[in-house]
């Protein structure tokens, strides 16, 4: 017997899914997006790209090992485009944390305690270690220490994504481009299908919403409260220089709530030191990013730039105010809807944790099992919708790039 299942959301979660589903007996997998073949007008396509497998509980560090070994199995998919230490879009550069004062040692120091439990690499380095690992990122004049996990990688999510997609097609799946979804086919209590723009309906027994930061409209039109709030983030790009490699190591500067990365060709820095700007779904775009606010931006950005190295400080050449998700927890919402048999949420869940969560989630489907208790996307069913966005609000200084 044929298993339908309907994937909305072609981004680095609704691909990885639909490869971990394709081909495995009986299931039949359709994944829809909006955008066009080859575009990542979601979340995805605006990720910083941190890999860090420390996670501050143990299901996201299990979620981003996880990743890690899938991320790397990719290079085979993709000749010419691995990179070193990983697999296709996917690069071990290591991950270096700056303090700049006694508070933020304290925090490094907490870590790589944590880091220890979980049996990953991690080592506290000085501050002259810290500027060596990246000269170009980190201040020795200003740095107080430093938290290494030479484990810790980089991402280009648009190749780990398309590979991705390459190995779903290989076993079967369909992926239907510029294909908007508009609702939910609901009978006796149910999701059995999904209502295109068109009118046409793709029958389903199983519905998966992997469509990020768009997640809580098309729930909302079920009946379902998704508790995600979209949010609008300031990253940054210096102007193009000539390339190296090996890229150095992303740079976290978690007492500043800042972050930075090598692209290469160019640096990059972002910042959660500022006021949340929350994005009301509705009035979200068909790409998530927002026209450029200026004030608070520039100055949160403005201040991060001052972390950086005096010589290595540079103009924004292109300013980048992305949207992503953030939840009453800061955890993904990953599992079934209890309340609504047949729909699933793949929402809320970073390109450091996308392979691993969609592996699990696929499991819990061929399985019918729920998966972990603490992603399901109901566990906050009953509290006020307002003090669930308020909460999660609340997190997204803590973030300092996940993913």
């Amino acid at each position: 017997m044929t298993r339908r299942i309907v994937i909305v959301g072609a981004g680095i979660v609704g691909s990885s899914l639909a490869r971990e589903l394709a081909g495995r007996d009986g299931c039949q997998v359709t994944v829809l997006d909006r955008s066009p073949a080859g575009r990542l007008h979601g979340s995805t396509g605006h990720a910083p790209g941190y890999i860090g497998v420390l996670g501050e509980t143990p299901v996201l560090t299990e979620l981003a090992r996880a990743t890690v070994r899938i991320y790397r199995s990719l290079g085979d998919d993709a000749p010419g485009r691995a990179r070193p230490g990983g697999g296709a879009g996917f690069e071990e550069t290591g991950c270096l944390e700056v303090a700049t004062s006694p508070a933020a040692y304290g925090t490094l120091r907490r870590r790589a305690a944590l880091a220890r439990e979980a049996g990953l690499a991690a080592r506290l380095v000085d501050a002259g270690e810290a500027a060596a690992l990246a000269p170009r990122l980190v201040d020795p004049a200003t740095a107080v220490a430093g938290l290494h996990f030479p484990g810790d990688g980089t991402a280009r999510a648009g190749l780990l994504t398309a590979a991705q997609r390459r190995l779903a097609e290989a076993a079967g799946a369909e992926f239907a481009d510029g294909t908007e979804a508009t609702g939910l086919e609901i009978r006796a209590g149910r999701v059995h299908g999904v209502w295109l723009a068109d009118g046409t309906l793709v029958p389903s027994d199983d519905t998966v919403l992997a469509s990020g930061v768009w997640g809580p409209l098309l729930a909302a039109r079920a009946g379902v409260e998704l508790p995600l709030t979209p949010v609008s983030h300031p990253y940054v790009y210096g102007g193009p220089r000539p390339a190296r490699h090996p890229r150095g190591p992303f740079v976290r500067w978690p007492g500043r709530h800042v972050y930075a990365r090598d692209h290469g060709d160019r640096d990059g820095i972002g910042t959660y030191a500022h006021e949340p700007r929350p994005v009301a779904p509705a009035d979200l775009g068909v790409r998530a990013e927002e026209p450029w606010p200026g004030g608070q931006f520039d100055g949160a950005v403005a201040a991060a730039l001052a972390l950086l190295p005096p010589a290595h400080r540079f103009a924004p050449d292109v300013r980048l105010n992305g949207v992503f998700s953030v939840t009453p927890d800061n955890m993904p919402l990953l599992g079934p809807f209890e309340g609504l048999p047949g729909l699933w949420s793949a929402t809320a869940v970073w390109v450091t944790h996308a392979a691993g969560a969609a592996a699990a989630l696929a499991e819990a489907i061929d399985g019918g099992e729920p998966g972990p208790a603490a992603l399901a996307p109901d566990r906050f069913a009953g509290e006020p919708a307002g003090e669930l966005r308020r909460r999660a609000l609340g997190h997204y200084n803590d973030i300092y790039a996940a993913g």
